[in-house]
């Protein structure tokens, strides 16, 4: 397997890419039991048994793209998915804003977190949320969460894997989304 960076930001991020990379960094030096802080999801579709599955993946070089489903084998990780359309806020000369709806996906083993005996699962809900509240410094732009998604169907809503339908929320596996709002205040 190719070793995957705990950080992979992209070079040169511009726009709402910069307020990923900054949430990507400040999630993996505050959440010690993730393993690896994605950004941006792709769509991609996977051929199983005759079957086309979309799922999620995030760019790992080369034209390469890295499975990020629940049964992906990478350990506790997260990425972010962004929807259509990019808001403007534009006027020319003076000012430019984008705001974007996001969602940020987590897929967790609970057996490699401390505190979650038991299934405890509010217990990581609560440190993401303190770590997205402020934990670090967002150099670039905004986040805010305005929902957080627990059932399987909700958290990976817009894709079609077949993990989903085996159950993989059971212990020791938990996933969330949380979804709200990117902003970034840029000149353009």
């Amino acid at each position: 397997m190719e070793r995957i960076s705990k950080i992979p930001v992209i070079n040169n991020p511009a726009l709402i890419d910069k307020v990923i990379a900054d949430v990507q960094t400040g999630l993996a030096q505050n959440l010690g039991w993730l393993d690896h802080a994605f950004g941006r999801a792709q769509r991609l579709v996977k051929e199983i048994n005759k079957k086309k599955y979309l799922i999620p993946g995030v760019y790992s070089g080369k034209k390469n793209y890295l499975d990020v489903s629940p049964d992906s084998r990478i350990g506790n990780f997260s990425f972010f998915k962004i929807d259509d359309p990019q808001s403007m806020d534009w006027d020319p000369k003076i000012r430019g804003r984008i705001v974007v709806d996001y969602s940020l996906i987590f897929w967790v083993d609970l057996r490699k977190i401390p505190g979650t005996e038991g299934r405890n699962t509010e217990i990581v809900k609560a440190e993401i949320l303190k770590v997205l509240n402020g934990g670090f410094h967002l150099r670039s732009g905004r986040i805010t969460v305005s929902s957080i998604y627990e059932q399987a169907d909700n958290i990976y809503k817009g894709y079609t894997i077949p993990e989903i339908e085996n159950q993989y929320l059971m212990q020791p596996y938990a996933g969330f989304r949380f979804k709200g709002k990117l902003t970034i205040n840029e000149s353009c």
